[in-house]
């Protein structure tokens, strides 16, 4: 009956597309909150129903496109049809995506439009979302929304993607990620979000930024099996033997990609050190952290009085030196890859630097008390590195001419 179900909801969401497309702009929005209300009234779905009801207006008012529209139904039937066809098996995830591109292509052949970044993104935060959330309550409605208001963000953006260089993403951020999926270095979802920051990063700024991320990547994940069995003596080892979760690349990735976005949209080299900046900080927080437990009696940062290993704050020299090597490290891979010029070589070393010193500083400060995680503390250390480098940058570049 529950096939039967998610047939008939793929069915629909496809009749609806096919009779609406040569009708005027306000009718797809209102088929949409039409098809909401027998939900509303029949069903226990009700968040469901107020979901593809706010779609639906805001369609209606102008706000979504038809594309992102019937894109963003049609992705979640989509996954739900074949969910229920594969059940619990891991590939479910790769038919998942790939059944959602196929579905997309079908979408904007009928529509007459070419937008497979904004396909590819929204097919990615489906399959990212589900790795999530699973079969939890209210699952598909919060699917639905996020969905859409990412492909609404994309394409708000009117960034012209050439297909070739969006599927050359595909391929190199989805390749990199299966790789650290099965060096049991990333999880399901550390997979599909970390496959997500290097098709933005490729798509928006270009290989060599992926490259400069995918270098921090590599140095993180030697630097947390640095000492392992000594770690777990002291029980300060990273939860899940360091595997990355979509936490963890979210806290230290988004605003590598936000900063990545920027600089695709705009040309301006301000981002360029915004991003540097907060990967040589990502970089360093994670060296300094995993080679510094190792070192002996940490002092923290506020009080210099020695603290247990692995307290929030807590620092060693060795851990420092680690850490601006950390942050060095990053700086001159962006330099060999024709990213960064010497003034931006010795702003993001020392930015990061800071950046991992400042994370050090929050945790002492908030994270010890409570007031937001870990994954909070190293949002705002990449953010506050990024911008340090680029205050740093400008600095230079006005002494140097």
């Amino acid at each position: 009956m529950l096939n039967t179900k998610r047939w008939i909801a793929f069915a629909l969401a496809v009749l609806l597309l096919i009779i609406s497309s040569g009708l005027p702009p306000v009718f797809p929005g209102l088929f949409v909150i039409i098809a909401a209300i027998p939900l509303w009234f029949k069903t226990d779905e009700k968040w469901l129903a107020i979901a593809l009801g706010a779609i639906g207006l805001l369609n209606l008012i102008g706000i979504l496109p038809v594309f992102v529209l019937y894109a963003s139904i049609l992705i979640i039937t989509t996954k739900e049809l074949v969910f229920s066809l594969t059940g619990e098996k891991t590939i479910k995830y790769a038919l998942i995506f790939f059944c959602g591109l196929l579905v997309m292509a079908f979408v904007m052949q009928y529509l007459g439009i070419q937008s497979w970044l904004s396909a590819v993104v929204g097919a990615t935060i489906c399959v990212l979302l589900h790795s999530i959330l699973g079969s939890q309550k209210n699952a598909i409605a919060i699917e639905l929304v996020v969905v859409a208001m990412v492909m609404l963000l994309i394409e708000d953006l009117e960034y012209e993607a050439a297909p070739p260089l969006v599927w050359t993403a595909v391929v190199i951020a989805f390749g990199f990620s299966y790789f650290a999926y099965r060096l049991k270095t990333a999880d399901i979802p550390g997979l599909f979000s970390a496959a997500l920051v290097g098709i933005l990063l490729i798509v928006f700024a270009g290989i060599s930024w992926f490259l400069i991320m995918l270098s921090f990547f590599i140095l993180g994940a030697a630097a947390t099996r640095y000492k392992m069995e000594y770690k777990k003596t002291l029980r300060v080892e990273e939860e899940k033997g360091g595997v990355r979760g979509y936490i963890n690349v979210f806290a230290n990735g988004l605003v590598s990609v936000c900063a990545a976005v920027g600089f695709g949209v705009t040309q301006n080299p301000v981002f360029i050190a915004v991003y540097l900046g907060s990967v040589a900080t990502a970089a360093a927080d994670t060296v300094a952290g995993e080679i510094g437990v190792c070192s002996g009696k940490p002092r923290l940062i506020t009080t210099f009085q020695p603290v247990s290993e692995g307290t929030n704050g807590g620092v060693t020299f060795t851990g420092e030196v680690a850490g601006f090597f950390g942050a060095m490290f990053i700086a001159a891979c962006a330099v060999l890859l024709g990213v960064a010029d010497f003034s931006l070589f010795v702003a993001a070393m020392i930015g990061g630097f800071i950046g991992t010193n400042l994370d050090s500083l929050l945790g002492e400060l908030f994270e010890n008390k409570h007031m937001w995680g870990n994954a909070g503390t190293n949002f705002l250390a990449t953010l506050g590195g990024g911008v340090v480098t680029a205050l740093l940058w400008a600095i230079i570049s006005i002494f140097s001419g």
